[in-house]
């Protein structure tokens, strides 16, 4: 059982190691803090399919890992953790439509699951529906205000949707919601300097440095624009 977890935390592993290659910084701290699915052990489990997934993911063979995963889905329907798995490996090899359909088959089997909303946001942002994303991540403020991710990815969708302040008001909510959370921060400095707030901006992007400096282990954590130090130039109406 120990290691089958192990092996589900690698999942949400992957989906960081892939977010590396997207070029929206915001998206990319998000996709590396997508909930693990350790909470979503069920019966599925103990079926061979199961076994396979995690031998093949052990191996690093992802897309034999995923074929796997869509099985075990299949087979079994009703399972939360079966769709979120599907979900997550989906989105690790950037099968966004797919993953989509796993995480819509998930809310339906628990339609209160705020991770499901995080990654169905997810997988639409990639998919550049901007509108159905933000619906989304608001379901997560509404059933985990507490949360960051609901009001960062809010944030991020609201910003490519050109409602600027609708954006930065999200990114600050994240960071009252997650006051030692570098990602909230970074998130607020980028939108405090798109929206034309230097000196508010320096600061956020300060606090998030710091914070940053004292949880290492945090890579994806980066800054807007990739780079330490940097702020985003402000967008004019």
């Amino acid at each position: 059982m120990k290691s089958f977890l192990l092996t589900l935390s690698l999942f949400a592993m992957l989906v960081a190691q892939s977010a590396l290659a997207a070029q929206d910084p915001s998206i990319d701290r998000l996709l590396s803090k997508l909930p693990p699915p350790e909470r979503l052990v069920d019966p599925a489990i103990n079926d061979p399919l199961a076994k396979q997934m995690i031998a093949a993911a052990k191996a690093q063979n992802f897309g034999n890992a995923l074929d796997a995963s869509r099985k075990l889905a299949g087979r079994y329907p009703k399972s939360l953790g079966a769709q979120m798995v599907h979900g997550m490996l989906a989105i690790a090899l950037r099968r966004f439509p797919e993953a989509s359909t796993a995480y819509h088959k998930a809310l339906s089997i628990r339609p209160d699951f705020a991770a499901g909303y995080v990654g169905l946001g997810v997988s639409e942002f990639f998919q550049r529906h901007f509108g159905a994303a933000l619906a989304d991540f608001k379901q997560v403020t509404r059933l985990d205000p507490k949360a960051e991710l609901g009001w960062t990815g809010a944030s991020a969708c609201a910003e490519r949707l050109g409602r600027r302040r609708e954006s930065l008001e999200y990114a600050r909510r994240a960071t009252i919601a997650a006051p030692s959370s570098a990602a909230a921060w970074y998130q607020l400095a980028r939108e405090e300097g798109l929206f034309g707030n230097r000196q508010t901006a320096a600061t956020a992007l300060a606090r998030a440095n710091k914070l940053q400096r004292n949880a290492p282990s945090l890579r994806s954590s980066r800054p807007p624009g990739g780079a330490a130090g940097q702020l985003p130039k402000p967008r004019h109406s």
